[in-house]
């Protein structure tokens, strides 16, 4: 009687003991990142990051960025942390819920001359812009947005400064004037295509991620009745072109593939294979400037194929260029990187990306940051380090 009592309590003990483990290890874990991020010396770098769109109160389009430039305690010349609702250029909320704009066509020519040189590092993340109801028309009106005459201008300044600039999808498109756009690709030695894609869940009808305007340009295109099923990739053309691939018929695989080539994956430590399910820019580039980091892989059928083919498509187009002469560095990123909804306060904990799984759920192999944990983290956190260390 008095052995079964023991062993009883001491099975009691072993699961309270278990219980303790369970609950006290993740919870010592995140004192023990959170302890390491406060320790990691970090650097300042002079950044400044433009957005000419999202003015709302979380930034939601800022945090993939920002998250990088606090996780890597990358600071301002005066030691504190860049604050995503302040520290930029472009589009902020006025105190009467209308907009506000501060960016760099105040600037003078000899002050954006000077403001390259203070500069390390200039983002374009988004310059889409901002829109409102016209009520005399029935339609919607641009109230700002573009790439400006001045941000060519500064980018230029940058590339004789032998500063590091980065641009990302989008900048090339309306309602960037054509102007500017030759004068970005020309100093840049890339080139748009004028095609544009995404992959979508769902390509059905009454699909709630489909935007309904697809289904019209198709109509109006190809004179058919929409009657796609299952996941595809839409591409269009600035011109009203479009193309639809579908899973069933077109794709072998429904998600473009980014495969990443050498010194991607030894010096930027990006994988080797990645899938993007955001809005991506078909681009051409001059060889004789840039090189492909990474490019993008539809997996096709034959009629996939011959699909593209008719449209002027590759299959293979570049999702990362990187122009590098001297101290200057460039790089394109051929699509919405910045997407991924990240949560800012998971950033002051060191390595917390080996625990993406954990934190958002398992939607993938690292949960639903995959893209942003696997590829954009480790490609942002090697590119401003790299420029620390040329400047340095």
């Amino acid at each position: 009687m008095t052995f079964t009592f023991i062993k009883q309590i001491k099975k009691r003990v072993f699961f309270l003991a278990l219980i303790g483990v369970v609950v006290l290890l993740p919870i010592v874990m995140l004192l023990i990142m959170k302890m390491a991020w406060k320790m990691t010396p970090g650097f300042s770098l002079n950044v400044a990051y433009v957005d000419k769109t999202d003015d709302s109160e979380e930034r939601q389009a800022h945090q993939a960025f920002y998250w990088v430039l606090h996780n890597q305690q990358i600071k301002k010349a005066d030691g504190e942390l860049y604050d995503k609702t302040t520290d930029y250029y472009g589009v902020f909320p006025d105190a009467n819920g209308g907009h506000r704009f501060n960016d760099f066509d105040q600037f003078t020519a000899e002050e954006l001359d000077a403001l390259s040189h203070e500069l390390d590092v200039l983002m374009f993340a988004d310059t889409y812009g901002v829109y409102a109801d016209q009520p005399e028309t029935g339609g919607v009106g641009r109230l700002y947005g573009g790439l400006s005459s001045n941000d060519v201008a500064l980018f230029r300044n940058m590339k004789q400064a032998g500063k590091t600039v980065i641009a990302e999808f989008n900048v090339l498109q309306a309602p960037t004037s054509r102007v500017n756009r030759r004068k970005f690709q020309e100093e840049a030695g890339i080139q748009w295509t004028g095609w544009s894609g995404k992959y979508f869940a769902s390509l059905d009808r009454d699909s709630e991620l489909l935007p309904g305007w697809a289904i019209a340009s198709y109509k109006q295109n190809y004179e058919k009745d929409w009657n796609f099923r299952g996941a595809g990739i839409i591409l269009v053309h600035e011109d009203g072109r479009i193309v639809v691939l579908s899973e069933q018929d077109d794709l072998e695989t429904a998600k473009p593939q980014i495969k990443t080539f050498a010194y991607g994956i030894n010096q930027l430590e990006l994988p080797r294979l990645q899938e993007f399910p955001y809005w991506f820019d078909v681009m051409e580039y001059d060889d004789s400037m840039n090189h492909a980091i990474s490019a993008y892989q539809l997996e096709l059928t034959e009629q996939g194929k011959m699909q593209l083919s008719q449209a002027g498509i590759p299959d293979r187009f570049p999702a990362v260029l990187m122009q590098q002469e001297q101290d200057f560095s460039f790089y394109y990123l051929c699509g919405d990187f910045s997407s991924e909804p990240v949560s800012m306060s998971t950033s002051r904990f060191k390595g917390v990306h080996h625990f993406g799984s954990i934190l958002k759920g398992r939607k993938g192999i690292f949960g639903e940051n995959e893209f942003f944990y696997r590829f954009y983290l480790p490609f942002m956190r090697n590119v401003l380090k790299q420029h620390n260390q040329v400047e340095s």
